[in-house]
Formats: structure tokens, C-alpha cells, sequence
């Protein structure tokens, strides 16, 4: 089913640099050549290695990815130098949809950044967010990280026409997740760290685990032994409940899930 919307501004390079030096969502003249030459796009894919920095409290996105019929075009999601229409653009996220088809994402900001996207659903991806203003609207993005380590941020108002956001607090609840660094596998008997018991030995396809219950940063996970998410029936599996701390102290998630399916 196509998902109805509306389509964002279509931004080019020189465009988006008029954004930053007046501040406006409209089509805008042409700045002066030194001003479009401070903006760089930055082409990105998952899976290729780079991988973002700060998975934030949640994802901001273009709608319009989930369509897999979208029509050629690019579409722009504007950071904001401050939560206000009117304030500077401080960069962008690109949805790219190829005369061929094929779609792809790309960042624009005045500098180079490694950028800090992340892939939500199949060929799905948007910019992780790490707050809100105070009247819920807008969001702080986590675009990229420089050569220094500092990442650039920039505030995106989520409830304009075909943005779309998700919280990983409560989207990694009620799916199979799996811990992305094996060697930080941690179970416990109850909903603190006092109790530890013995873990699985091996990586996600060694054992599955599926949300049962949340309480604050923790989770209650039924975990299979061997893995029964996307695997052969194996002659036996064993089964147990047992506690993780699914989000760390900043509300990150120490856990995934497979955006991609099995």
C-alpha cells in the first residue's frame, strides 16, 4: 500500500546554501559562488562500514522512503540552527530516488562529516535524534561526527508533512533483539545487575531473544537456546526468562533488532 503524503522541498546543492545564509524553506536566488562552495554532499549506505556514531533516543526520517514506488526526485529533511522555522539551515539529510530506481541517501553540510544515519527498516534510514524542545515538536538531529569527533547537530521540526519518527525505547520491545557487541552480553535473574547468570555462548545466531515485559531500562526477554529466529529446527532448544538492561544511562540502546527481517 502507497503511503499518501506530501513531498518536501526538492533542495539541490546551491539551493540549500541560500537556505543557510536566509533562512527559508522557498526556492531561493543563487548566493554569492563562495557561499554554495562551503556546502559538501556526503554519499552513504548502510552496511558499508560506516557506522553511526550515536544511535540517539530514536530515528527521524522522510516518509517517503517507506514507498516503494517513489517516483524520481530528491527530498530534503532541513536542519535548523535552533527550533524555529525561521532560523539558518545548518545541513540536510537527502532521500534520493535514481532515474533507474534506485534510491540512495546522501548529507549536505558546510564541512566534511562521517554521517551518522542509520538504517530502521528494509532500505529504510534517517538521522538519529537525542532530544526535544520544550513543545515536543522539534527534534535535535545527530547528522555526522567531524574529523575530531565532535557531531554536528541541528534541529528538525517532526511534525511538518511527511516526516516520520520512531523511539527505540519502545520499537525494540516487541521484536526478536539481539546484542550487537557479543562480549557485552549481560542476563540477569531479576530487574538489577545483583544476580547475574550464565549467558549463551556466541553471537546473535547463537541464541534468540524476545521482549516479554520492560521495567524502566530493563527488559524481560524469554531467551532461546539455539537461536529460533529465521533458523532450522534444531533436535532441542531450551528456554528461559531472564533480565537485561536494554538502555543505558543516556537511553541508548545497548540492543538491535534486524531491520532487514531474517
Amino acid at each position: 500500500m502507497t503511503i499518501p503524503w506530501v513531498t518536501l522541498p526538492h533542495v539541490r546543492l546551491i539551493i540549500l546554501a541560500a537556505l543557510a545564509a536566509c533562512g527559508t524553506e522557498q526556492q531561493a536566488s543563487p548566493p554569492p559562488p563562495a557561499v554554495a562552495a562551503a556546502w559538501r554532499t556526503i554519499s552513504w549506505e548502510p552496511y558499508t562500514g560506516v557506522e553511526p556514531s550515536d544511535l540517539g533516543l530514536g530515528v527521524v526520517y522522510l516518509r517517503r522512503a517507506e514507498d516503494k514506488g517513489a517516483t524520481l526526485g530528491t527530498d530534503t529533511l532541513t536542519l535548523r540552527a535552533s527550533p524555529d522555522s525561521a532560523a539558518p539551515a545548518v545541513g540536510a539529510m537527502l532521500f534520493v530516488v535514481g532515474t533507474n530506481g534506485i534510491t540512495s541517501y546522501q548529507i549536505m553540510t558546510p564541512d566534511s562529516l562521517a554521517p551518522n544515519l542509520v538504517e530502521y527498516g528494509y532500505e529504510e534510514s534517517g538521522m538519529p535524534f537525542d532530544s526535544t524542545d520544550a513543545s515536543g515538536r522539534w527534534l535535535r538531529a545527530l547528522l555526522g561526527s567531524a574529523p575530531n569527533g565532535t557531531m554536528r547537530t541541528g534541529w528538525v521540526n517532526a511534525t511538518q508533512t511527511g516526516v516520520g519518527t520512531i523511539r527505540w525505547a519502545e520499537h525494540v520491545s516487541d521484536r526478536p533483539i539481539f546484542f550487537p557487541k557479543p562480549e557485552r552480553a549481560a542476563f540477569f535473574a531479576s530487574a538489577d545487575s545483583t544476580k547475574p547468570v550464565a549467558a549463551p555462548r556466541g553471537g546473535e545466531d547463537e541464541y534468540a531473544m524476545h521482549p516479554e515485559e520492560v521495567r524502566g531500562p530493563w527488559m524481560r526477554v524469554r531467551l532461546v537456546v539455539p537461536s529460533d529466529n529465521c533458523e532450522p529446527e534444531p533436535a532441542t532448544r531450551r528456554t528461559r526468562q531472564v533480565w537485561i538492561r536494554y538502555l543505558d544511562d543516556r537511553g541508548r540502546p545497548n540492543v538491535w533488532y534486524y531491520p532487514r527481517g531474517c
